[in-house]
């Protein structure tokens, strides 16, 4: 008989309090089990409970929150009824964790090696009673600490370990700095790991090496991943289960394979919709879920997915739907799915985005070098950059982290100056503007930044930083304005009493659309947009690069779209220019880099970006350590 689970969870609730007492239900009713060396991905929308419920695990819970029901059982103990003590024990050792952000869960003073340190001094000798093992192997003495922190680099994959350790965060990449998180979660060497958005942000071939270790990592030491991620293509690549949520309750399990491929829920089909394709050809319009999800502090009397749902009936409005069985081994909450025999029919093909063809040329850059020098080195960011960009055209530029992109956007922006060659706006060489020129350069070029949450003042509010730039460049009369804000925030779909609260009280595609009326207040002929879609769910991804695409069509907008993620640049873009180390290898129309790649760092980009559509459906089978036993 096949043995235990090592991780079951069954029936989980976690509320919060909020501010004026009430109770969020941010997790409901969320029962799954893990098996020594099994991934399986946890994906939806952002509030859908997903990092909720890894925390919860962990006996993490932010604030007021609490854990209101349910077990969560390590080898059957179950660590909701374990003291403090008892889960200090059982962090990091039994179960790890690998955060989102690396820039945040990283302290910036302190070196890699510190950081690993600590963490093998917190874990230094401490026995755990479900496993009967001392941990980890690097005990008190600092010199064995150091090898096995050189131990840990070396294992995820940082070059030159020994010499790496006394380098801090901002020293490595995005991708590096993923890497050495992975490492202080495997430092206790644990048997599960919970991953939070591993790979978000990262580019394709970063991306891929990341899955691969994590994958490597499951095979050789039997160690379970909960992988929470929204890119299905990552799901795809990596899990061989998927548990869907929404509204903070799993709404759609089973197989990777075949809930990707005939998903039961329209939840996960209308996330499998807003997925771009990298075989969808350029002007592709991304179709996104329309709506909002759920405010999880209202009582919820029926499906959470109702108000959104396309086939939803009046039962769902006042019935909540059980998970149950609904073909073969997936298991869906959808009352109408519930009864049904076969799949959901297939989404209808995505509509053409209706774009004019590009006119004359706006902004170019001609040999563009940028250097920045440091006390021990010299960085050459960009090396003889040349680009061009119409009026009305998208200019996508794709490159893996480090390339040179965000620089040359700056470049172009004129927040930095460009060490040689030249810049021309309307043909006229504006590389080193005077104050009056820069001024006007600045109204006519600006930027949609990659990070909402940080890009808007938290003490502003939507309408004082939408009207910031009026009043930077003079336009309207303060009397004027708000009508003006009114309008922009309209443009970009945004209710206009939104002006008076603050981004908090946003969710991160409506801070993005605060972010693109702020740039387009000064009614600017170019717009830079520095992977504006990155760090959002597929879903609201798919509408912020529809409203892009609309107002480029409305306003004329030529546009310069930096993303990672080469299926949402090539439908996007009219011509892509693909980047290395600081040089532009290859460019050319959209459809045809992609199809007819001919410089190899452009086909090794393509060969890693991930498919969301399984290739074949991979066999649930256990770690040799789980092996059948009579």
């Amino acid at each position: 008989m096949t043995t235990p689970p090592l991780l079951e969870v069954q029936g989980l609730d976690v509320e919060f309090t909020t501010p004026a007492g009430g109770r969020l239900r941010a997790v409901r009713d969320v029962s799954f089990t893990l098996r020594r060396g099994e991934t399986l991905a946890v994906v939806g929308e952002s509030g859908s409970g997903k990092s909720t419920t890894a925390l919860a695990l962990l006996g993490m819970l932010p604030g007021t929150g609490r854990i209101s029901g349910g077990s969560v059982r390590l080898d059957g103990e179950d660590l909701v009824t374990a003291g403090e003590d008892r889960l200090r024990a059982v962090r990091g050792v039994r179960i790890g964790m690998i955060f989102q952000d690396p820039m945040t869960a990283l302290n910036p003073v302190l070196t890699v090696g510190r950081h690993l340190d600590e963490v093998l001094r917190a874990h230094a000798g401490r026995v755990d009673a479900g496993r009967d093992k001392a941990t980890p192997r690097a005990g008190r003495d600092k010199a064995a600490r150091r090898a096995r922190a050189v131990e840990l680099l070396g294992l995820v994959g940082i070059p030159d370990p020994e010499r790496r350790l006394d380098d801090h965060p901002h020293q490595f990449s995005g991708g590096q700095r993923q890497r050495v998180l992975i490492a202080m979660a495997l430092a206790g060497e644990p048997d599960v790991l919970l991953a939070d958005e591993p790979t978000t942000a990262l580019d394709a071939t970063v991306q891929d090496e990341i899955l691969t270790l994590l994958g490597e990592l499951t095979r050789t030491t039997g160690t379970a991943v909960v992988l929470i991620t929204h890119n299905m293509g990552v799901v795809a690549r990596a899990c061989a289960r998927v548990l869907v949520m929404y509204g903070g309750t799993v709404v759609e399990d089973g197989p990777t394979a075949e809930v990707l491929t005939h998903p039961r829920h329209p939840y996960t089909a209308g996330l499998l919709a807003a997925v771009p394709r990298l075989s969808a050809p350029s002007g592709t319009r991304l179709t996104g879920i329309p709506g909002t999800p759920p405010d999880l502090s209202l009582p919820l009397a029926g499906c959470a997915f109702a108000a959104r749902c396309a086939l939803a009936e009046d039962r769902c409005l006042t019935t909540s739907p059980p998970l149950v069985a609904v073909g073969g081994t997936v298991r869906a909450a959808c009352l109408p799915a519930s009864e049904r025999t076969e799949p959901l029919p297939p989404p209808p093909p995505p509509a053409r985005i209706d774009r004019p063809a590009p006119g004359a040329v706006v902004l170019a850059a001609e040999d563009v070098h940028k250097a920045y020098k440091s006390r021990r080195r010299r960085f050459t960011a960009l090396d003889g950059v040349s680009i061009t960009l119409a009026a009305g055209e998208t200019l996508g530029i794709v490159g893996e982290s480090g390339s040179g992109k965000s620089t040359l956007a700056r470049v172009l922006a004129h927040a930095h100056p460009a060490d040689t060659g030249r810049i021309l706006l309307d043909g006229r060489d504006v590389t080193r503007p005077g104050r009056i020129e820069l001024h006007s350069v600045r109204r006519r070029v600006q930027m949609v930044f990659q990070d909402p949450y940080a890009s808007l003042n938290p003490r502003m509010t939507v309408g004082e930083i939408v009207a910031e730039p009026l009043r930077a460049f003079g336009i309207g009369t303060p009397r004027e304005r708000p009508a003006r804000v009114a309008e922009l925030l309209r443009l970009v779909g945004l209710d206009p009493a939104a002006a008076d609260r603050h981004p908090r009280s946003f969710s991160g595609g409506q801070r993005q659309r605060v972010g693109i009326a702020r740039a387009l207040a000064p009614e600017p002929d170019v717009l830079i947009c520095d992977e504006p879609v990155s760090a959002l769910d597929v879903s609201v991804q798919a509408q912020i690069v529809g409203l892009l695409t609309d107002l480029q069509r409305d306003l004329g907008l030529a546009l310069v779209f930096i993303a990672h993620d080469l299926a949402v640049v090539r439908q996007v873009s009219h011509r892509i220019a693909v980047m290395h180390e600081g040089r532009i290898v290859e460019t050319g129309g959209a459809d045809e880099l992609c199809e007819h790649p001919r410089d190899p760092y452009t086909r090794a980009l393509l060969a890693a970006a991930p498919d969301p559509v399984p290739v074949t459906a991979r066999p649930l089978v256990p770690h040799p350590a789980e092996a059948v036993s009579v």
